[in-house]
């Protein structure tokens, strides 16, 4: 379901001819009229005329009248669809935080004038598009909260519904249908590693400790916590906004990180917290349901050129080791971060992973040993990868056992979300005005 009309990707491509009068053609003014009333809420001939507007400057309008008229048709349904979900979300008492959909309007709004390249060309995009800021801040508002809405009451709705049995027939004709429009598949590899990270020395990390200790000395002093993580945080991503880092879900932080987060209440700093990264300071600002908004301040021990020719040493003896017959997820336990680098890595796609990885694999073939290899890593800068090579594969098109689980469960859910909609649209009043 498509519930958030594309906004940005209009304003990017044109003036949006339905707010100004226009028909998709451009020749013809547009009379407004009420064409469906489903629940509370109205469905305007303006609301369908503007999405076969988007189509059209995209290039997505079929040129055959007849083609033309289902696309229409498609798009009238899927709106009144979309209403009869808001109805029903409303209905069931799903509620949307105002300061959840302003978080995402203003990320939206400034990926949109980051396309544009200034300020000034946005807001002259908009004005051809007969909007001002504000006004365009308020279309996204609406369209964010009921995306919000929607997502929250189906994703309740089908987390309960037993899954259909999507047979190999369906599946094969999805994918014949829509592999066109996959794009190319990235070169990928399946492989088994051992990542040694430099160690810093113990006078390092008691130096590290040392520092963090200040630090939580003055704030519990009273300091303040944002001018402090300008200061000493040694988070390029965060320390100039003072520690911020945004909200986050479960599984999205450190483990050790994560834990002491979610232990505090909205207000609390945390004493020193230890993770992969260094010691963390941790102060709760907001929680919402699962998620948390959080600052910190991170003091990472220093990691000198002997530390990192250390863990090579370190590498080249786990490469022997491997040549002597251990095994490698054995190795593993002993040497990755789980989290960073897992023991087994499944199909990734080359240019998704460090630097470094696509030199150490481009001229292996499958069941080679390679490394050590020095690879980028951003937190500790070096870190060295011993590997075995399960199987490589080339950039090329998709083919079906690339995909067939992905297909799968997007079969299911849209057989569960029909189902859904079928027995809403006999609970929801609705009546079709055209």
């Amino acid at each position: 379901m498509r519930i958030v009309a594309p906004l940005l990707l209009v304003l990017a491509a044109g003036p949006l001819q339905a707010q100004i009068g226009q028909t998709p053609n451009g020749d013809a003014e547009l009379v407004d009229r009420v064409i469906a009333v489903v629940g509370d809420t109205v469905l305007l001939m303006s609301d369908v005329q503007e999405e076969l507007s988007q189509m059209a400057s995209a290039g997505q309008l079929p040129q055959d009248s007849a083609q033309r008229e289902a696309a229409s048709e498609q798009v009238f349904q899927r709106k009144l669809d979309d209403l009869v979900l808001v109805s029903a979300a409303l209905e069931e008492g799903v509620t949307v935080p105002d300061e959840q959909v302003n978080e995402q309007v203003d990320l939206q709004i400034q990926q949109v004038q980051q396309r544009f390249g200034s300020e000034a060309a946005f807001t002259e995009a908009l004005a051809e598009s007969g909007l001002t800021r504000d006004q365009y801040r308020q279309v996204l508002v609406g369209q964010t909260r009921d995306e919000i809405l929607v997502q929250q009451f189906v994703g309740n709705r089908l987390r309960s519904r037993a899954r259909p049995v999507i047979d190999e027939d369906e599946i094969v004709e999805f994918f014949e249908t829509q592999k066109e429009s996959l794009g190319e598949r990235p070169a990928s590899a399946s492989f088994e590693q051992v990542v040694v990270s430099p160690e810093p020395s113990p006078e390092a990390r008691a130096e590290a400790i040392a520092t963090a200790e200040e630090v939580l000395g003055e704030l519990t002093s009273g300091g303040d916590f944002e001018v402090l993580a300008r200061r000493f945080s040694d988070d390029p991503g965060s320390a100039e906004h003072g520690g911020d880092l945004g909200w986050f879900r479960p599984g999205q932080m450190a483990p050790a990180f994560e834990r002491a987060a979610y232990s505090l209440r909205p207000g609390q700093t945390s004493g020193l917290v230890e993770s992969q990264f260094g010691f963390h300071i941790i102060r709760l600002d907001r929680q919402r349901g699962a998620e948390r908004q959080a600052r910190h301040i991170l003091i990472q021990p220093e990691v000198t050129p002997a530390d990192v020719e250390g863990a090579r040493e370190r590498a080249d003896s786990v490469a022997q080791a491997i040549r002597d017959g251990a095994r490698i997820p054995d190795l593993a336990d002993l040497y990755n971060d789980e989290e960073a680098y897992p023991a087994t890595v499944t199909r990734v796609a080359l240019d998704g992973l460090l630097p470094g990885y696509s030199d150490a694999f481009e001229a292996a073939s499958e069941g080679d040993l390679v490394g050590p290899a020095e690879i980028e890593d951003p937190r500790t800068e070096t870190v060295w990868l011993v590997a075995r090579l399960i199987d490589k594969a080339p950039a090329g098109a998709y083919t079906l056992n690339d995909v067939r689980e992905q297909v799968r469960q997007q079969l299911e859910r849209q057989e569960m979300l029909e189902e859904l909609l079928e027995e809403l649209r006999d609970e929801v009043h609705i009546d079709e005005l055209r």
